[in-house]
Protein backbone atom coordinates (compact mmCIF):
# COMPACT_ATOMS: atom_id res chain seq x y z
CA UNK A 1 0.00 0.00 0.00
CA UNK A 2 1.29 3.54 -1.03
CA UNK A 3 1.89 6.19 1.66
CA UNK A 4 -1.40 8.09 2.51
CA UNK A 5 -1.46 11.85 2.07
CA UNK A 6 -4.57 11.60 3.51
CA UNK A 7 -4.97 12.96 7.81
CA UNK A 8 -5.53 9.61 9.74
CA UNK A 9 -7.91 9.46 12.80
CA UNK A 10 -6.03 8.71 16.01
CA UNK A 11 -7.27 5.70 17.73
CA UNK A 12 -8.26 7.56 21.00
CA UNK A 13 -10.61 9.59 18.57
CA UNK A 14 -12.07 6.50 16.54
CA UNK A 15 -13.25 5.48 20.45
CA UNK A 16 -15.05 8.22 20.71
CA UNK A 17 -16.66 8.38 17.89
CA UNK A 18 -17.62 4.83 18.67
CA UNK A 19 -18.61 5.21 21.82
CA UNK A 20 -20.90 8.43 20.60
CA UNK A 21 -21.86 6.38 17.86
CA UNK A 22 -22.91 2.54 18.61
CA UNK A 23 -26.23 1.60 20.21
CA UNK A 24 -27.61 -2.20 21.53
CA UNK A 25 -29.62 -3.73 19.21
CA UNK A 26 -30.40 -7.11 20.46
CA UNK A 27 -33.65 -8.21 21.95
CA UNK A 28 -33.58 -11.12 25.32
CA UNK A 29 -33.92 -14.68 26.03
CA UNK A 30 -33.07 -16.94 28.91
CA UNK A 31 -30.61 -19.46 29.04
CA UNK A 32 -29.66 -22.63 31.54
CA UNK A 33 -26.99 -21.40 33.69
CA UNK A 34 -24.57 -23.89 31.79
CA UNK A 35 -25.05 -22.07 28.56
CA UNK A 36 -24.59 -18.56 30.09
CA UNK A 37 -20.75 -18.10 30.24
CA UNK A 38 -19.82 -14.98 28.07
CA UNK A 39 -23.26 -13.53 27.98
CA UNK A 40 -24.69 -10.25 28.68
CA UNK A 41 -27.16 -9.94 31.78
CA UNK A 42 -30.74 -8.22 30.58
CA UNK A 43 -31.61 -8.52 34.16
CA UNK A 44 -30.43 -7.78 37.43
CA UNK A 45 -29.85 -11.08 39.08
CA UNK A 46 -31.09 -11.59 42.76
CA UNK A 47 -30.36 -14.41 45.33
CA UNK A 48 -33.62 -16.75 45.49
CA UNK A 49 -31.80 -18.77 48.60
CA UNK A 50 -29.41 -17.53 51.31
CA UNK A 51 -25.65 -19.09 51.17
CA UNK A 52 -25.09 -20.86 52.87
CA UNK A 53 -28.61 -22.04 53.33
CA UNK A 54 -28.29 -23.41 57.26
CA UNK A 55 -25.93 -23.04 59.81
CA UNK A 56 -23.19 -25.99 59.05
CA UNK A 57 -19.74 -27.09 60.09
CA UNK A 58 -16.50 -25.51 58.29
CA UNK A 59 -14.63 -28.41 59.61
CA UNK A 60 -14.09 -31.77 60.62
CA UNK A 61 -13.77 -32.36 64.23
CA UNK A 62 -16.01 -31.30 67.55
CA UNK A 63 -19.52 -29.56 67.96
CA UNK A 64 -18.88 -27.99 71.34
CA UNK A 65 -21.46 -26.47 73.97
CA UNK A 66 -19.08 -24.47 75.74
CA UNK A 67 -19.62 -22.61 78.75
CA UNK A 68 -17.77 -19.30 78.29
CA UNK A 69 -18.13 -18.54 82.03
CA UNK A 70 -15.72 -21.75 83.04
CA UNK A 71 -12.28 -23.08 82.80
CA UNK A 72 -12.33 -26.52 82.06
CA UNK A 73 -10.17 -28.83 79.79
CA UNK A 74 -12.66 -31.73 79.21
CA UNK A 75 -16.06 -32.15 77.66
CA UNK A 76 -18.55 -35.02 77.70
CA UNK A 77 -18.52 -36.85 74.27
CA UNK A 78 -21.67 -37.93 72.97
CA UNK A 79 -22.16 -40.62 70.98
CA UNK A 80 -22.88 -40.52 67.23
CA UNK A 81 -21.67 -38.65 64.52
CA UNK A 82 -23.47 -35.51 62.77
CA UNK A 83 -23.14 -35.40 59.02
CA UNK A 84 -23.60 -33.46 55.60
CA UNK A 85 -27.35 -34.08 54.48
CA UNK A 86 -28.91 -35.40 57.14
CA UNK A 87 -30.46 -33.11 60.04
CA UNK A 88 -29.15 -32.61 63.48
CA UNK A 89 -30.95 -33.94 66.07
CA UNK A 90 -29.01 -33.93 68.93
CA UNK A 91 -29.07 -31.18 71.67
CA UNK A 92 -26.20 -30.25 73.20
CA UNK A 93 -25.71 -29.08 76.98
CA UNK A 94 -23.46 -27.35 78.57
CA UNK A 95 -20.20 -29.11 78.46
CA UNK A 96 -21.17 -31.44 75.85
CA UNK A 97 -19.50 -32.52 72.51
CA UNK A 98 -20.19 -34.92 69.47
CA UNK A 99 -18.17 -35.59 66.28
CA UNK A 100 -19.29 -33.30 63.35
CA UNK A 101 -17.54 -33.44 59.82
CA UNK A 102 -17.78 -30.38 57.54
CA UNK A 103 -20.86 -29.08 55.83
CA UNK A 104 -23.02 -30.88 58.36
CA UNK A 105 -25.72 -28.87 60.35
CA UNK A 106 -25.11 -27.52 63.48
CA UNK A 107 -26.66 -29.12 66.61
CA UNK A 108 -28.68 -27.35 68.74
CA UNK A 109 -26.71 -25.74 71.80
CA UNK A 110 -23.60 -26.00 69.71
CA UNK A 111 -21.43 -22.70 70.38
CA UNK A 112 -18.24 -23.60 67.99
CA UNK A 113 -16.52 -26.40 66.48
CA UNK A 114 -12.91 -27.23 67.26
CA UNK A 115 -10.37 -29.30 65.28
CA UNK A 116 -10.20 -33.05 65.75
CA UNK A 117 -6.08 -32.41 65.78
CA UNK A 118 -6.26 -29.83 68.34
CA UNK A 119 -8.02 -32.97 70.90
CA UNK A 120 -7.53 -36.57 72.16
CA UNK A 121 -10.50 -38.87 73.86
CA UNK A 122 -10.56 -40.99 76.67
CA UNK A 123 -13.18 -42.54 78.48
CA UNK A 124 -16.30 -40.57 76.39
CA UNK A 125 -14.56 -37.20 77.01
CA UNK A 126 -12.51 -34.85 74.69
CA UNK A 127 -8.97 -33.40 76.13
CA UNK A 128 -7.13 -30.35 74.32
CA UNK A 129 -4.19 -31.42 73.76
CA UNK A 130 -2.69 -28.14 72.37
CA UNK A 131 -3.36 -24.72 72.24
CA UNK A 132 -6.77 -23.81 71.19
CA UNK A 133 -7.30 -21.04 69.09
CA UNK A 134 -10.86 -19.27 69.79
CA UNK A 135 -12.57 -19.64 66.42
CA UNK A 136 -16.04 -20.76 66.26
CA UNK A 137 -15.45 -22.47 62.39
CA UNK A 138 -19.39 -22.55 62.04
CA UNK A 139 -20.25 -20.83 58.34
CA UNK A 140 -23.74 -18.90 59.22
CA UNK A 141 -26.83 -18.71 57.36
CA UNK A 142 -26.78 -16.05 54.60
CA UNK A 143 -23.08 -15.06 55.65
CA UNK A 144 -21.92 -14.92 52.08
CA UNK A 145 -25.52 -13.73 50.01
CA UNK A 146 -28.71 -13.67 51.26
CA UNK A 147 -32.25 -14.48 49.40
CA UNK A 148 -33.26 -11.08 47.63
CA UNK A 149 -29.05 -9.60 47.58
CA UNK A 150 -27.95 -8.43 44.17
CA UNK A 151 -25.63 -10.64 43.03
CA UNK A 152 -25.17 -9.52 39.03
CA UNK A 153 -26.37 -6.14 37.65
CA UNK A 154 -27.81 -5.94 34.12
CA UNK A 155 -25.41 -5.33 31.24
CA UNK A 156 -22.74 -7.48 33.54
CA UNK A 157 -21.15 -10.37 31.53
CA UNK A 158 -21.06 -13.51 32.96
CA UNK A 159 -17.84 -15.43 33.69
CA UNK A 160 -17.16 -18.60 34.25
CA UNK A 161 -15.94 -17.75 37.81
CA UNK A 162 -20.06 -16.69 38.61
CA UNK A 163 -21.79 -19.64 38.01
CA UNK A 164 -20.99 -20.74 41.74
CA UNK A 165 -22.30 -18.31 42.92
CA UNK A 166 -25.56 -17.93 40.48
CA UNK A 167 -26.12 -21.54 41.28
CA UNK A 168 -25.81 -21.80 44.60
CA UNK A 169 -28.16 -18.78 44.71
CA UNK A 170 -30.50 -20.90 42.82
CA UNK A 171 -30.67 -19.14 39.60
CA UNK A 172 -31.25 -21.96 37.27
CA UNK A 173 -32.37 -19.63 34.61
CA UNK A 174 -30.35 -16.70 33.87
CA UNK A 175 -31.67 -13.17 31.47
CA UNK A 176 -29.42 -12.53 28.54
CA UNK A 177 -29.24 -9.99 25.70
CA UNK A 178 -29.92 -12.05 22.92
CA UNK A 179 -26.32 -13.08 21.19
CA UNK A 180 -25.13 -10.45 18.55
CA UNK A 181 -25.95 -12.15 14.98
CA UNK A 182 -22.56 -11.33 13.17
CA UNK A 183 -22.80 -11.83 9.43
CA UNK A 184 -18.50 -12.96 8.17
CA UNK A 185 -17.39 -12.34 5.14
CA UNK A 186 -13.85 -12.75 3.95
CA UNK A 187 -13.17 -10.55 0.27
CA UNK A 188 -10.50 -11.41 -2.46
CA UNK A 189 -9.80 -12.84 -5.59
CA UNK A 190 -7.17 -14.91 -4.56
CA UNK A 191 -8.76 -16.68 -1.19
CA UNK A 192 -8.86 -20.36 -1.01
CA UNK A 193 -10.45 -22.08 2.21
CA UNK A 194 -8.36 -24.58 4.29
CA UNK A 195 -10.08 -27.32 2.72
CA UNK A 196 -10.31 -26.86 -1.03
CA UNK A 197 -6.84 -27.79 -2.81
CA UNK A 198 -4.88 -25.29 -4.37
CA UNK A 199 -4.87 -25.44 -8.03
CA UNK A 200 -2.80 -22.36 -8.84
CA UNK A 201 0.24 -20.82 -7.61
CA UNK A 202 -1.51 -17.81 -6.95
CA UNK A 203 -4.17 -18.67 -4.68
CA UNK A 204 -3.53 -18.64 -0.80
CA UNK A 205 -5.64 -20.23 2.39
CA UNK A 206 -8.10 -18.09 3.84
CA UNK A 207 -6.40 -17.77 7.48
CA UNK A 208 -8.66 -15.06 8.66
CA UNK A 209 -12.45 -16.64 8.80
CA UNK A 210 -11.67 -19.53 11.04
CA UNK A 211 -9.35 -17.72 13.68
CA UNK A 212 -11.87 -14.79 13.65
CA UNK A 213 -14.81 -16.87 13.69
CA UNK A 214 -13.65 -18.89 17.19
CA UNK A 215 -12.94 -15.13 18.50
CA UNK A 216 -16.32 -13.96 17.69
CA UNK A 217 -17.66 -17.18 19.62
CA UNK A 218 -15.23 -16.69 22.47
CA UNK A 219 -16.75 -13.59 23.18
CA UNK A 220 -20.56 -14.95 23.19
CA UNK A 221 -21.32 -14.21 19.39
CA UNK A 222 -23.07 -15.72 16.91
CA UNK A 223 -21.48 -16.10 13.71
CA UNK A 224 -23.58 -16.22 10.54
CA UNK A 225 -21.00 -17.79 7.67
CA UNK A 226 -21.93 -15.51 4.65
CA UNK A 227 -18.70 -17.04 3.22
CA UNK A 228 -15.97 -15.42 0.86
CA UNK A 229 -16.32 -12.94 -2.21
CA UNK A 230 -13.93 -11.93 -4.73
CA UNK A 231 -13.23 -8.98 -5.74
CA UNK A 232 -16.13 -7.48 -7.34
CA UNK A 233 -18.74 -4.48 -6.24
CA UNK A 234 -21.59 -6.30 -7.73
CA UNK A 235 -20.89 -9.33 -5.97
CA UNK A 236 -20.29 -8.09 -2.52
CA UNK A 237 -23.19 -5.31 -2.83
CA UNK A 238 -25.30 -8.56 -3.30
CA UNK A 239 -23.73 -10.36 -0.45
CA UNK A 240 -24.49 -7.96 2.30
CA UNK A 241 -27.86 -6.54 1.37
CA UNK A 242 -29.20 -10.15 0.22
CA UNK A 243 -28.16 -10.80 4.36
CA UNK A 244 -29.03 -8.15 5.94
CA UNK A 245 -31.96 -8.85 8.03
CA UNK A 246 -30.38 -11.69 8.54
CA UNK A 247 -27.59 -10.49 11.22
CA UNK A 248 -26.96 -7.24 13.41
CA UNK A 249 -23.74 -6.53 12.31
CA UNK A 250 -21.17 -7.43 9.34
CA UNK A 251 -17.55 -8.38 10.08
CA UNK A 252 -15.19 -8.46 6.71
CA UNK A 253 -11.73 -9.02 5.94
CA UNK A 254 -9.72 -6.96 3.00
CA UNK A 255 -10.97 -4.45 0.60
CA UNK A 256 -10.73 -1.45 2.76
CA UNK A 257 -7.84 0.41 1.40
CA UNK A 258 -7.95 2.90 -1.19
CA UNK A 259 -6.51 1.07 -4.08
CA UNK A 260 -8.99 0.72 -7.44
CA UNK A 261 -10.45 -3.31 -6.43
CA UNK A 262 -10.39 -2.20 -2.26
CA UNK A 263 -14.49 -2.65 -2.87
CA UNK A 264 -15.56 -3.15 0.67
CA UNK A 265 -14.00 1.05 0.80
CA UNK A 266 -15.78 2.18 -2.26
CA UNK A 267 -19.12 0.07 -1.63
CA UNK A 268 -19.36 1.36 2.24
CA UNK A 269 -18.33 4.78 0.47
CA UNK A 270 -20.83 5.19 -1.78
CA UNK A 271 -23.94 3.44 -0.23
CA UNK A 272 -23.30 3.98 3.81
CA UNK A 273 -22.77 6.38 6.24
CA UNK A 274 -19.06 6.19 7.27
CA UNK A 275 -18.04 6.42 10.85
CA UNK A 276 -14.55 6.29 10.16
CA UNK A 277 -11.78 5.38 7.80
CA UNK A 278 -8.33 4.76 7.76
CA UNK A 279 -6.82 5.01 11.58
CA UNK A 280 -3.11 5.86 12.69
CA UNK A 281 -2.40 2.30 14.03
CA UNK A 282 0.02 -0.01 13.14
CA UNK A 283 -0.99 -2.46 12.35
CA UNK A 284 -4.06 -1.92 10.68
CA UNK A 285 -4.24 1.24 9.18
CA UNK A 286 -7.36 0.69 6.47
CA UNK A 287 -9.55 -0.08 8.61
CA UNK A 288 -13.11 1.19 8.38
CA UNK A 289 -15.98 1.47 10.00
CA UNK A 290 -19.78 2.30 9.20
CA UNK A 291 -23.70 1.97 8.84
CA UNK A 292 -25.83 0.96 6.67
CA UNK A 293 -29.59 1.60 7.43
CA UNK A 294 -29.53 0.18 10.59
CA UNK A 295 -26.65 -2.58 10.75
CA UNK A 296 -23.03 -1.54 11.48
CA UNK A 297 -20.10 -2.58 9.17
CA UNK A 298 -16.83 -3.15 10.67
CA UNK A 299 -14.15 -3.44 7.50
CA UNK A 300 -11.27 -4.80 8.84
CA UNK A 301 -7.78 -5.58 6.73
CA UNK A 302 -7.01 -8.73 4.68
CA UNK A 303 -3.76 -8.97 6.28
CA UNK A 304 -3.83 -11.71 8.83
CA UNK A 305 -2.13 -10.00 11.60
CA UNK A 306 -3.69 -7.08 11.10
CA UNK A 307 -7.34 -8.54 11.06
CA UNK A 308 -6.17 -10.02 14.50
CA UNK A 309 -5.11 -7.56 16.22
CA UNK A 310 -7.80 -5.27 15.09
CA UNK A 311 -10.10 -7.66 16.33
CA UNK A 312 -8.90 -7.19 19.21
CA UNK A 313 -8.52 -3.72 20.01
CA UNK A 314 -11.86 -2.25 18.50
CA UNK A 315 -14.00 -5.09 17.59
CA UNK A 316 -13.99 -6.48 21.13
CA UNK A 317 -15.09 -3.17 22.50
CA UNK A 318 -16.81 -2.33 19.45
CA UNK A 319 -18.86 -5.53 19.52
CA UNK A 320 -19.49 -5.34 23.31
CA UNK A 321 -21.03 -2.23 23.07
CA UNK A 322 -23.32 -3.06 20.34
CA UNK A 323 -24.51 -6.64 22.33
CA UNK A 324 -25.42 -4.39 25.59
CA UNK A 325 -22.05 -4.58 27.33
CA UNK A 326 -22.56 -1.14 30.13
CA UNK A 327 -19.27 -0.39 29.91
CA UNK A 328 -17.04 0.07 27.42
CA UNK A 329 -14.22 -2.93 27.09
CA UNK A 330 -10.45 -2.57 28.11
CA UNK A 331 -8.39 -5.43 28.50
CA UNK A 332 -5.86 -5.62 31.33
CA UNK A 333 -2.79 -4.50 30.59
CA UNK A 334 0.35 -4.47 33.18
CA UNK A 335 3.85 -2.84 33.22
CA UNK A 336 6.56 -4.51 31.95
CA UNK A 337 10.39 -4.40 30.87
CA UNK A 338 11.76 -4.33 27.41
CA UNK A 339 13.98 -6.27 26.16
CA UNK A 340 14.31 -4.81 22.98
CA UNK A 341 15.30 -1.21 20.96
CA UNK A 342 12.38 0.41 18.74
CA UNK A 343 12.60 3.17 17.03
CA UNK A 344 8.76 4.63 16.20
CA UNK A 345 7.04 7.13 14.43
CA UNK A 346 5.29 9.78 16.93
CA UNK A 347 1.22 10.47 15.71
CA UNK A 348 0.03 6.82 15.79
CA UNK A 349 -0.26 3.82 17.97
CA UNK A 350 1.84 0.77 17.54
CA UNK A 351 0.93 -3.04 18.90
CA UNK A 352 3.67 -5.30 18.78
CA UNK A 353 3.15 -8.69 18.98
CA UNK A 354 5.05 -9.60 21.97
CA UNK A 355 6.85 -12.60 24.38
CA UNK A 356 6.09 -12.79 28.01
CA UNK A 357 9.30 -14.22 29.62
CA UNK A 358 7.84 -15.88 32.23
CA UNK A 359 11.08 -16.28 34.42
CA UNK A 360 12.35 -12.52 34.55
CA UNK A 361 8.80 -11.26 33.35
CA UNK A 362 10.74 -9.01 30.13
CA UNK A 363 9.21 -8.67 27.22
CA UNK A 364 10.40 -9.31 23.25
CA UNK A 365 8.81 -8.31 20.43
CA UNK A 366 8.94 -10.72 16.95
CA UNK A 367 12.07 -9.65 14.78
CA UNK A 368 9.76 -9.00 11.50
CA UNK A 369 6.71 -6.46 11.52
CA UNK A 370 5.15 -7.63 8.13
CA UNK A 371 0.93 -8.34 8.96
CA UNK A 372 0.88 -11.39 6.17
CA UNK A 373 3.78 -13.28 8.94
CA UNK A 374 1.26 -16.21 10.46
CA UNK A 375 3.79 -17.70 12.83
CA UNK A 376 4.07 -14.39 14.58
CA UNK A 377 0.78 -14.77 16.32
CA UNK A 378 1.88 -18.70 17.73
CA UNK A 379 4.93 -16.96 18.78
CA UNK A 380 3.86 -14.09 20.97
CA UNK A 381 1.17 -14.52 23.92
CA UNK A 382 0.54 -10.83 23.87
CA UNK A 383 1.57 -7.02 22.46
CA UNK A 384 2.23 -4.55 23.40
CA UNK A 385 0.84 -1.03 23.21
CA UNK A 386 2.79 2.01 22.43
CA UNK A 387 0.91 5.39 22.50
CA UNK A 388 0.73 7.68 19.94
CA UNK A 389 3.31 10.17 21.90
CA UNK A 390 5.84 7.29 22.52
CA UNK A 391 8.69 7.08 20.07
CA UNK A 392 12.07 5.60 21.17
CA UNK A 393 11.71 2.62 23.47
CA UNK A 394 15.28 1.31 24.72
CA UNK A 395 16.22 -1.98 26.46
CA UNK A 396 14.85 -2.01 29.95
CA UNK A 397 12.37 0.86 29.68
CA UNK A 398 8.94 0.12 31.61
CA UNK A 399 5.99 -0.93 28.44
CA UNK A 400 2.73 -1.88 28.15
CA UNK A 401 2.34 -5.29 28.14
CA UNK A 402 -1.36 -6.40 27.22
CA UNK A 403 -1.29 -11.00 27.79
CA UNK A 404 -3.89 -12.34 24.57
CA UNK A 405 -6.04 -13.78 27.64
CA UNK A 406 -7.00 -10.21 28.40
CA UNK A 407 -9.51 -10.27 25.23
CA UNK A 408 -11.58 -14.05 26.03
Amino acid sequence: MSSPNFKLTSLSKLFLDLKAELKAVSGETSVSVDNCVNRILSKDIFAKYDNPPFDNSAIDGFALNEDINATIDNFSLLEGLVKPGCKATVALQKNEGIKILTGAPIPSGATRIIFKENTKQQDQKIYFVQNDVKENNIRLQGEDFKKGDLLFKKGNQIRITDLAALIGSGNSSVPIIKPLKVGLITTGNELKSNIERQSSSSFIFDTNFVPLNRVLKSWGHSVVSIGSVGDNLDLLRDKIHDNLERVDVFVTTGGVSTGKEDFVAQFLNREAQVINWRIAIKPGRPFICAKLGNKYIFGLPGNPVAAFICALIILRPSLGRIGGEKTWFKPLSFKTKANFVKQKRSGRSEFLRANLNQEDGSVSIYPFEGSSRLSSLSWSNGIIKLNDDEQNIEKGDLIDFIPYQSFF
